[in-house]
This record gives C-alpha cells, structure tokens and sequence, in this order.
C-alpha cells in the first residue's frame, strides 16, 4: 500500500475474499472508516451469521446494545476476582467501550436490521486473565491497541509520509476519503497496517499477552459456525486468525458472584486516549461530528469564546481565520476534508499568539477538551444497574441523601447524638476510601490524622454527577457492593503494608484500623488489629511507633463516634507501641538530615503519652531513662539531642545551669565549623520553648558565641538559625528580643519596620556589605570603616 514500508508479511497479504465462506474483516476499533465499510460489507453480503471480537459471556448484552433507549457511549464492564488457597483475591476489571462509529457497533446494528444473529467470540475475561497478562487493582481495556504505537514500522511510516505519529498517519491513510475506496481494497489495506504493527511482537510476547489463546479461542468458535460468516476483529489479530488452529481453552473456575458482566453508561472523557484510555482514535467528539457529518466551526467558536473568557485576546477573526487555515492546509496535504490534525494545525496558527511552550499550551488544552467532548451515554432501564450501584443509591436513599440535580448540597452530622448521623458518615468514608467522587469534608474530627478530635460534628458538601458511577462501576471489581468493595480494598491495603520494608509498617496498620472503624466495617477492624500487634514488633521507625501508639490512644478514646466498644486489646497494644518507641530512643542519635523533621515532631507527642496510660511510674521511668541517654549522647545529631534535652528541662529532670552549659558546648563545637550550635538550638525549641526568656544566661551565651563569629562563619550558619527561630510565634520572638536587648542596655525596643524587604533582599545587602568591605581594606581606606563610629573612634 503506498505509504507504508515494504515488509514480507505485508507483501504476503492475500486480497479479501468476498465470496468466501468466512469473511475476516480487520478493524480498528473507534475508526468511523472501518465502522462505516463493515456496515456497507455486511448489508451487502447478508452472512447466516455476524462473529465480533468481545467477550464470549457478553453476548446475551447485543440486545440492549441496540435498544431505543441506549444513547452511545456505553460499555461493557466486566469484573473477575481470582481466588487462590492462602493468597490475597486479586481483583481484575475491563472496559469494553462502544461509540456511534465503533466498527463493532456498527457491526451488531448491520446484523439487527438483516435479522441475522450476532455474537461475541472472544475468551471470556476470567479466561484473558488466566491465558496472558492482565493488570491487577485497575480497569483495563478489551480494546487495547498499544501496538499501534511501539510499531517501529509504523514509526517508519510516518517519517515517510511527514505524519506526526501513527494517529496522524491513519487519518492520512484511511479516515480521509473512505467513501470512495472499494470495501476489499479498504479492508486489505487496514490490514496491511496492522500487519506491521504486528511484526514488531515475537511469539513468546503474543503469547505472554494472551493473544495466541485468544486467537485460538475465537477460531474455535468460527469453526462452530457452518454457514455464510462474516468476522470482525482488531486487525492485529486478523492477521494471523485465518491460521489460526482452533483450541477450546481451559474451563476456569469461577465462583459465583466472582464474576459479572454489565452494561453500563460510558462517557467521552473516558474513551478519549488522550485521558489515558489505551484504544482507538484520541479526540471522540471530532470523529463524532465527521460520523454525522456535522461541521467543525462551532468547536472553534466555542474555543474562541472560553479563550475571551480566561484570557481576552481571543476575537472572532481568530475563529474565521482558524477555519480558513484549516481548510487550506486540508487541500496542500491533499486530503478531501480537514483531518484531525489539519484542524489543531490551523488553530495553532490562529489562536497562539505567543510561545508556544507557554501561551501555546494552554490553548492546545482547550482545543483538545473540546475535541474529547462532554458526551455521556444512557443505557436503557431493561439493562439494570451494577449491583454496587444499586447498593450505594439504596443507601443514598435510605439516608436521604439526593441525588439528582446535579447540585452541590452541604450535610451536617452529629456524630455523638445520632446513630443515622454515624450511619451517613461512614457512607461517605466508604466512598471517599474508594476514591469515588461524590462528597468533601469541609471540616470535622479527622480519626485518621488525629486533628480536630474536638469537634462534635462533621460538615460536608456532596453532588452526585455521571463519574460517580462510573467510579463505582470501576471498584466493582472489588465487591457487589461497597461494604464489600471497601473491606476487600482495606484488605490489600493492609496486605500491602505488611509486604513492605521494616520501616513505617506500624502506623500504616493502625490507620487502616482506625479507617475501619471510622467506615464502619467492624467486622474487618479485630482482625486487623490483632495482625497490628506483628507490625508493631517488627517495625524499626520511631515516628511510625509513636504514630501508631497514638492512633490506638486515639481509638480507645474514641470508642463512642467510631463505635469501637468491642474491639479487645487496643490499650494494650498502644502501650506496647509506646515501650518499642522508647526503647529505640538512644538510637535517634543517628537520624538523617531528612528524617529529623519527623523525629522531632514525634519525640514531643511521645512526651506526652504516658499521661493516657495512667501515668504510672514505671512509663514515666522507662521513658526518662531513655530520653537521657539520647540527650547524654557525645555525638551525633544535634536537633536531636536537642529536643531530647529540652524535654528533659521542660519536665525538671534538667537543671537550667546544666541546660546553659551544655547548650554552649554544641555552640563552641568546632567540628562542624559551629553548626551544631544553632541545629542544638533548633532541637530545644521545638520542645521546650520559652527556655529563651526564662533562662538569660541562655540568650547571654547564644549572642557572645554570634558576636565573636567573623561575617562569613555566620552567614553559612545563618538558614539553620532562622529555621530554629522559626518555630517562635512573633510574640514569643519579641520576648527574646526584650531579653537581649536588656543585656545590652537597651530598655525599649521602638524598631521601625517596613514590609518592602525580603529576607532575601535583607541577605544580599549583608553580601553587599562584605564586599565593599573588603574593597576598602585593599585599598587602604579602613579608616572609613570606623568613621562615625564612638566605639572604634574613642
């Protein structure tokens, strides 16, 4: 075919055979060519029977897919939870998508009106996930064509035809002027280029991918039919069907209710492939409009007015020029309407007006939204809903939630006082678990993060919209309703968390816990808990351990709201969190620069702990001995040591003098150039602050150390000063000014202020200084350093 490279395969292509038995026409899925010459092709032939790619069990769904009622996109969801002995169930989930000029559609609507069967032929999905790979824990696509893209042949092709990428290339090749080519010439042609996509794929990648099985599958049951045939499949797998031996695949044995196939609604914004759907044509609302024959000038409107409303340099000789630009670069490419690339070429040349890196990015992102389209499908009342659907609008309903309008409503709960508050609650944490949009917490206690614990109430906004049920479709893999979608999702989770490293695994176990009980699912939450207890002993990370201590202090005191009143052992759990923390305090001392943060954060909360557990003096004991070991440490990290030290001061386990003296040590260290000092002094403030202005001779040593510093030893170890200071509220940093300035005499402190400096201008003026500095010493003129100066002068 012209345009396409020279290959054997391609050279060895019979020519179609129309009065064959078994007609195989190759497509590409979403092409409105192949869609609109497979309806032409099967009018005319009037086959006994009509055999499409798509799963085998899906075939009883052909008749909705043509009811009255359907309005396209819709799709074919299919779900399969595989179980093994002693393993986690993995959970698989595929799109089947059907647009107006899906080849496939247009294929069952051909056989429809002709009163002919049709039928799907392809493995069923239980079936594609036992005989290749398939992506576990996300939605797939039975219409992948990612070989279109890796195709070096196909890249090949598109330098030689000047086309930016094999989407271009196919709108060159076929989508332009369709109607006019002969049906055989058509269909060998598309299968010449799915031909080359194909030589790129070795035996052992066609069959690690499935695709021998399935092809094997589907020939089987082509050679279960004894009449006239017609076959419509993905051209890559036209190829090889013809040879293909038939081979009934292994039965797999799926427990009921492991695996459903639905109907369901669809929309543009998911089939778009440019929103990371994986098959066929990107920009559905521009085919849509080339299938109806409808004009492209109103997408250009439409984008010169969203441009004057974001930005205002967009009129409407954009718009005209646009169109007329399009139209020209049409007819210099030789094609016999505007493709989809001879459109976005002509709004580039009308609608950027600057770089196109910059201005040019956002209007190409306009152009292509407009292009994927808004549309939504509708699937007849006949085709029902997905169980988890229904599960989660009987619940809605129960709860009195409303959705329908489209309008964002705000809900109030009261967690304490009603048991259908609590009821509602954990509905949405279910959603919100499951990453379904649909609700927002404005604001309320946060049980996972541990904030807000005060608050009686919860306050959310919620508005139901297509994507919240398209979303529930796609967890539909996890269970049939989302109870049992959540507790399978919180499963894997925490299976997840066992299977990582040493570190963190504690609090990511206690979390979930605390998730459980907060979306209600009780039943899971003991389990959990109990399987905590081996996190807990094997995690090494301090702050993981404080965390998880805290969630379960948190969760036992929170049985009421979270309704935890059953779950055994949790005190006694977060008591042996509290010891492990402790114990693993000495070692703090070697806490990298990245973790320090944490580890401070983590050393106040666990301050604190031994008050909710009775403040026994054993806790106490266990707690302090440890702390002034780190504290006590001759090296290491100096924040560290100086949290742990400030704590022991905070409690009076610390004299102030004895604080002074050490402080002052970390300040003379030399080492590290000093820099232990001011990483000293970040540590103490951040648990024992107001040490500044209750201990003088604290802030008297802290500035002799800054006054004997030359200018540059201070500027390297200006950033960790200030990050130490920058804990102080702006009130507590005028009660250490007020204190150094009395050591200097100073009474008052009427300093004069101004917002036009940065802290950043504030350093290049110091740098600024230091240089004119040390122009005038070289020259000679270090007397112009001390003029006006009394101290120097006298």
């Amino acid at each position: 075919m012209d345009g396409l490279p020279e290959s054997p395969q391609v050279a060895g292509l019979a020519a179609l055979d129309l009065d064959a038995r078994v007609v195989y026409l190759p497509i590409r899925h979403h092409s409105p060519a192949c869609a609109w010459h497979v309806d032409r092709l099967i009018r005319h032939l009037r086959p006994d029977a009509v055999l499409i790619e798509g799963p085998r069990d899906a075939t009883p769904l052909i008749p909705l897919l043509i009811h009255p009622e359907t309005r396209m996109p819709v799709a074919i969801f299919t779900t399969y939870i595989a179980r093994a002995r002693g393993a986690q169930p993995a959970h698989y989930a595929a799109y089947y998508p059907f647009c107006d000029f899906s080849p496939e559609l247009a294929a069952i609507r051909a056989a429809a009106a002709l009163e002919i069967p049709a039928k799907f032929i392809d493995l069923t999905y239980p079936e594609q996930v036992a005989h290749g790979e398939r992506p576990e824990g996300r939605v797939a696509s039975l219409l992948e064509e990612r070989y279109f893209t890796h195709s070096r042949f196909l890249a090949a092709a598109c330098q030689r035809a000047g086309a930016r990428d094999p989407d271009d290339l196919w709108d060159h090749l076929y989508e332009d002027g369709y109607q006019e080519l002969d049906a055989a010439a058509f269909f060998r042609n598309v299968l010449a280029y799915c031909a080359l996509a194909r030589e790129d794929y070795t035996d052992d990648m066609l069959r690690a991918e499935g695709n021998v099985a399935r092809e094997a599958g589907m020939a089987a049951e082509i050679a279960r039919e004894t009449g006239r045939v017609v076959v419509v499949t993905g051209g890559f797998h036209t190829v090889a069907l013809r040879d293909t031996a038939p081979d009934v695949p292994k039965a797999v044995d799926v427990a009921p209710g492991d695996a459903q196939v639905v109907l369901t609604r669809y929309s543009f914004e998911q089939l778009d492939r440019l929103n990371g759907y994986g098959s066929g044509m990107p920009s559905p609302e521009f085919y849509q409009r080339c299938w109806e024959g409808q004009p492209m000038a109103p997408i250009l409107v439409e984008l010169g007015q969203r441009l004057r409303r974001q930005k205002g340099d967009s009129s409407t000789d954009d718009e005209i020029q646009a169109l007329a630009q399009t139209e020209r670069l049409a007819r210099l490419r030789g094609h016999r309407g505007p493709t989809r690339e001879d459109l976005l070429d002509g709004i580039r040349a009308s609608f950027i007006k600057g770089a196109a890196d910059i201005e040019g990015v956002a209007v190409l992102t306009l152009a292509r939204a407009l292009l994927a389209g808004a549309r939504v499908g509708e699937v007849p009342k006949d085709a029902g809903q997905p169980p988890i659907v229904h599960d989660f609008r009987s619940a809605a309903a129960g709860l009195k939630l409303a959705l329908d309008g489209g309008e964002t409503r705000t809900l109030t709960l009261d967690l304490y006082r009603s048991a259908g508050h609590r009821a509602a609650s954990r509905l949405l944490y279910r959603l919100r678990f499951l990453d379904v949009p649909f609700a927002t917490l404005q604001r309320g206690p946060d049980f996972v993060a541990g904030t807000h614990l005060d608050r009686v109430q919860e306050v959310w906004q919620y508005c139901w919209s297509p994507m919240t049920d398209a979303t529930l479709i796609e967890r539909a893999m996890y269970g049939a309703s989302l109870e049992e979608a959540a507790a399978a999702m919180l499963q894997e989770r925490f299976a997840e968390a066992e299977a990582a490293g040493q570190g963190g695994r504690a609090r990511l176990g206690t979390a979930l816990v605390v998730e459980s009980c907060r979306m209600g699912l009780h039943r899971q939450s003991q389990a959990l808990l109990d399987r905590t207890g081996a996190l807990i002993a094997a995690d090494a990370d301090f702050p993981s351990l404080v965390r998880a201590a805290a969630d379960l202090l948190m969760l036992h005191l929170s049985r009421e709201p979270l309704e935890a009143h059953r779950l055994t052992d949790v005190a006694e759990l977060a008591l042996r969190a509290f010891q492990r923390a402790c114990y693993l305090l000495p070692a703090l001392v070697a806490t990298a620069g990245e973790a320090e943060d944490a580890v401070l954060d983590a050393l106040n909360s666990l301050s604190q702990m031994p008050a909710p557990f009775g403040n026994r003096p054993a806790h106490r004991a266990m707690l302090w001995d440890r702390l002034r070991e780190l504290a006590d440490a001759a090296d290491g990290n100096a924040a560290v040591i100086g949290a742990a030290t400030g704590l022991l001061v905070d409690d009076g386990r610390m004299p102030l003098d004895a604080l002074t003296r050490r402080f002052t040590g970390f300040l003379h260290s030399v080492k590290d150039d000093g820099g232990s000092g001011p990483a000293f002094l970040r540590g103490l403030l951040r648990t024992a602050r107001g040490v500044l202005w209750q201990e003088p001779e604290l802030c008297a040593a802290l500035t002799g150390v800054l006054a004997d510093w030359d200018e540059a030893r201070f500027l390297t170890q200006l950033p960790t000063l200030r990050l130490a200071f920058s804990t102080l509220t702006p009130r507590e940093t005028d009660r250490v000014a007020a204190v150094v300035a009395r050591q200097h005499g100073v009474a008052a402190l009427p300093l004069p202020h101004t917002r036009e400096f940065s802290s950043d201008d504030l350093l290049h003026a110091a740098e600024v200084n230091r240089r004119v500095r040390e122009a005038l010493l070289a020259d000679g003129l270090e007397l112009l350093l001390t003029k006006g100066d009394p101290a120097t002068a006298s």
